[in-house]
């Protein structure tokens, strides 16, 4: 397809980068379905490990994550509508509640080991730490490119008619919040 020289790659209808970012999302979503089916086919294995105050951690984290995304659609939303200021509050709001939801999954471990209960020890824990870790790590990745694109709104550097890094940023930010919505589902259907 031969392109206008004058178009930049993010004007295109859905550029290159967008479509392997959307691939990227969707093998992290098989990685996550594969833990959680081990999970499921292990389930019955022991028991007792989630109290209702991982519950309650764990909710709280939830809303945490949602309210990220709102924050990130909201910057996503004044960049479009040229209202720099308005993009770099929202994003760093976002960014804010993201390092919010890091901690508070620290808290999360930190009640089980205040309990006693280790990534060895069950299987149902075990799942636990790990897709906790796992979902942890894409997160950090999705943190950092947060922050590239909060310096770049700070600095003027990120327009408003060329936000691919942006929406980039979005896609991978929404789809760990969908991926963790999902896991926190499994886990207080099939809590141990």
């Amino acid at each position: 397809m031969a392109t206008h020289p004058h178009l930049h790659a993010s004007a295109l209808p859905f550029p290159k980068l967008k479509r392997a970012v959307w691939l990227a999302m969707a093998s992290m979503t098989m990685f996550f379905l594969a833990l959680t089916y081990a999970y499921l086919q292990r389930h019955g294995l022991a028991s007792g490990w989630m109290s209702p105050r991982l519950t309650e951690i764990l909710s709280a984290n939830t809303c945490l994550l949602l309210a990220s995304s709102i924050a990130l659609h909201r910057g996503r939303q004044f960049l479009a509508g040229r209202g720099l200021d308005g993009a770099v509050r929202w994003t760093a709001a976002a960014l804010g509640l993201g390092v919010a939801f890091l901690l508070g999954q620290a808290e999360a471990w930190r009640v089980l080991w205040q309990a006693g209960v280790y990534l060895a020890q069950n299987p149902n824990s075990g799942f636990f730490y790990l897709v906790t870790a796992a979902h942890a790590a894409h997160l950090a990745v999705a943190l950092g490119l947060m922050v590239w694109v909060l310096m770049r709104l700070w600095r003027g550097r990120l327009p408003p008619d060329r936000p691919l890094l942006m929406d980039v940023t979005a896609i991978f930010w929404h789809c760990l919040d969908i991926t963790w919505i999902y896991v926190f589902a499994v886990l207080l259907v099939y809590r141990g």
